[in-house]
Parts: C-alpha cells; sequence; structure tokens
C-alpha cells in the first residue's frame, strides 16, 4: 500500500463530497484502481481510524534493560 499527493485533478471518491482530491492511496492491485481523498475527508478518515486504533510506541534503542537484583 501507498500513500501520495494527486497528480492529476480528480473528485474525492467519498458519496457526496465534490471537493477536488489531494491524495492518492494505492493497494498495487488489490483493488482495481486508486483510491482519491480530498484534505476534508482525509481528516475526517483518520479522526476514524484513531478512535478505533492506537499504535504502540516503539522502544528506545539506547534504553538498557532492567537487571534482575540476585538474593
Amino acid at each position: 500500500m501507498k500513500m501520495e499527493m494527486c497528480k492529476h485533478q480528480l473528485k474525492c471518491d467519498f458519496y457526496g463530497c465534490k471537493n477536488m482530491a489531494k491524495y492518492s492511496f494505492s493497494t498495487k492491485g488489490f483493488i482495481r484502481k486508486d483510491l482519491v481523498f480530498c484534505d476534508d475527508c482525509m481528516k475526517k478518515m483518520f479522526e476514524c481510524f484513531s478512535k478505533t486504533m492506537v499504535p504502540k510506541p516503539i522502544e528506545a534503542p539506547f534504553k538498557g534493560r532492567k537487571k534482575k537484583e540476585r538474593v
């Protein structure tokens, strides 16, 4: 999957939206055509995704592991 800026002037793919698309989402063959979104629809879609999925932070490579105490 790949997200990039739209190269051509296209209408947003969301039903009822009449804005011009700014972003193109390519699935490399899983869907027959690229999906295109305007700035407003992309923000609304991101808000919906962020409510259901929260990204996990990566562990810092410089952080040392805690050593077990010897008894």
